[in-house]
């Protein structure tokens, strides 16, 4: 044997030995690649959920199980009872579950490193989301009116002394950009926020009308005004100054306005019992069922333009502050008795008697009217309101309560009926040819007046106004004829003057276009039957004459509501 030889059997059995430890780490390699298969690294874990170990479709629907429950649940915002709420996957909140296990590296690979990974690795993994802002600004844009308020002003309203102070409401918005912010910190750990709002206060903030009210209208009416005229002293006092103060808003701010005439004419009406009488123009009057001129004659007036100054300055000062005094001064008549005689009243122009059922009601209002009317004089050019000629209706004038129309329906109210005395004025103004100004029907018709020519009352709203355009003064005569059971009662209106036309007629009341009313059943003890009456269009003209001819014509025209049949339980 050569020396050769041992030196080829070495060889030969490191060769096999190489061989060997190659197949043993093959196997073992093989056995790797096995094992790791397409499975996450074995530690693996997204937001604590572990998913080391499985398969991808496998960890993807553990992750989702887990994950889900957070990521879809609906988030609230808040703001009082306003709430809006956001579905996350709807406002472009997502998940993607594939790409974040498919960033652990699953799947089959031959490369050790992945392998020993596989087997050995692998740790908490960042969940893998995307927000698609579009979206989700659209889907709180969709609930932002959840949570709008417009501003409102506060108001401040006034009752005689009585002041009322609406607060103001503080208008707000959603802020849709904050709210997405909030919504993106929020998704998957709370579901319950705050909502960011932005706020608008009213230009009339309830702050600003409590310090109007408290230098503008309180000491108004807190306490009398007292008005010093010298040999005499009236009192203007503070429910009084506030029955006849207007309060406005306008352009943010509120102002408060005391009616100064009709302060000085009350000033002037209480300063009479102490020996101050107003000069008294010259007028016509009847006596003794004739027109007669009532010389006029001068009297004691109040300063109007010192009483303005001195009482408009104390209107908002305390204390002694609001005594004052006003110079008076004698004054001629505005109207002479030469001038009123030029404005010769001679004869009846126009006159209307409506007749009513007994009813004690009717003839007391009614009498309370007709003596306050009787022997109103119109100058030429003055304009005769009946709401100011009767006044006030309260219990302490003379009134009593009776029927009224309330919407569809008749309740009790003071001074109840004297709306027969508006029909009976306007018919007579109406013959009389003086110029129409206001008045206005009942909404129901009543069988006992003319079909639109008609006329309701309630004071401060509806009002029965006629402007004396003749050259002539104009007398308003009046009286009741009192009911009695089972009879009926009359309210006569006569106007005296002098005719500038021939005659003054109506045409046909002509009624078209008739309803029907509904039937209605009602309870309680308010409740009133009521027959039902059609509802119609009435149209019809006043006719002025001269020279056998119209030369004017005025076109009237109403529409009565039909009268519901009511039935009480």
């Amino acid at each position: 044997m050569t020396s050769e030889q041992p030196k080829r059997s070495g060889a030969k059995w490191a060769l096999v030995g190489v061989g060997t430890l190659a197949v043993l780490a093959g196997g073992t390699y093989a056995a790797g690649y096995a094992m790791a298969g397409d499975k996450l690294p074995r530690n693996s874990t997204v937001r604590g959920v572990p998913v080391g170990g499985m398969p991808s479709d496998e960890a993807i629907n553990a992750l989702k199980k887990a994950v889900a429950p957070a990521a879809e649940a609906p988030i609230t915002l808040s703001a009082g009872k306003q709430k809006a709420t956001v579905t996350p996957p709807t406002a472009g909140l997502v998940v993607d579950y594939a790409g974040t296990i498919e960033q652990a590296g699953a799947g089959k690979s031959l490369h050790p490193a992945h392998i020993w990974n596989v087997l050995s690795g692998g740790g908490e993994m960042k969940l893998k989301t995307s927000v698609d802002e579009a979206a989700l600004t659209s889907a709180l844009k969709g609930q932002a009116q959840n949570f709008t308020v417009k501003p409102a002003d506060a108001t401040v309203s006034l009752d005689r002394d009585k002041v009322t102070v609406k607060d103001g409401v503080v208008g707000t918005e959603l802020d849709v950009d904050a709210a997405a912010k909030a919504v993106r910190s929020a998704w998957m750990k709370e579901q319950q926020l705050e909502a960011p709002l932005t706020k608008s206060e009213p230009a009339i903030t309830t702050a600003k009308a409590k310090a109007f009210v408290k230098e503008q209208i309180t000491p108004r009416v807190s306490a009398p005004i007292i008005v010093d005229l010298g040999k005499g002293k009236v009192e203007l006092t503070g429910p009084g100054i506030g029955e006849l103060t207007k309060i406005q808003a306008k352009d943010g701010m509120l102002t408060a306005t005391s009616d100064m005439d009709k302060l000085y004419k009350a000033a002037v009406r209480k300063a009479e019992p102490i020996g101050f009488d107003e000069p008294q123009d010259a007028k016509w009057q009847l006596k003794d069922g004739k027109p007669v001129v009532v010389p006029g004659k001068p009297g004691m007036s109040i300063d109007r333009k010192a009483f303005d100054k001195a009482v408009g300055e104390a209107l908002t000062k305390t204390g002694a502050q609001r005594t004052v005094t006003v110079p008076v001064t004698t004054k001629q008549p505005e109207v002479t008795t030469e001038q009123a005689q030029k404005a010769k009243v001679s004869e009846v122009t126009g006159e209307f008697t409506t007749t009513y059922p007994h009813a004690d009601y009717r003839n007391t209002n009614l009498s309370v009217v007709a003596s306050r009317i009787n022997n109103t004089y119109i100058a030429p050019g003055e304009t005769f309101s009946l709401n100011d000629t009767i006044g006030p209706r309260t219990p302490g004038s003379g009134f009593v309560d009776g029927w009224v129309v309330s919407g569809d329906h008749l309740v009790k109210e003071n001074a109840g009926g004297i709306s027969q005395s508006g029909t009976a004025v306007f018919n007579a103004l109406f013959f009389s040819g003086l110029q129409r100004i206001e008045h206005q029907p009942h909404t129901m018709y009543f069988s006992r007046y003319p079909a639109g020519r008609e006329a309701t009352l309630y004071y401060g709203h509806i009002d029965v106004k006629f402007k004396n355009d003749s050259p002539y003064g104009a007398i308003i005569q009046s009286w009741v004829d009192k009911s009695s059971p089972g009879g009926k009662g009359s309210m006569t209106v006569k106007i005296w003057s002098t005719k500038v036309y021939d005659k003054v007629t109506s045409t046909e009341l002509v009624k078209s276009n008739f309803t029907t009313g509904r039937k209605l059943t009602r309870s309680g003890p308010k409740c009133n039957p009521q027959a039902a009456a059609p509802g119609f269009t009435v149209n019809y003209a006043r006719l002025f004459y001269k020279g056998g001819s119209v030369v004017k014509r005025e076109p009237y025209s109403w529409t009565y509501a039909p009268t519901d049949e009511i039935t009480c339980e």
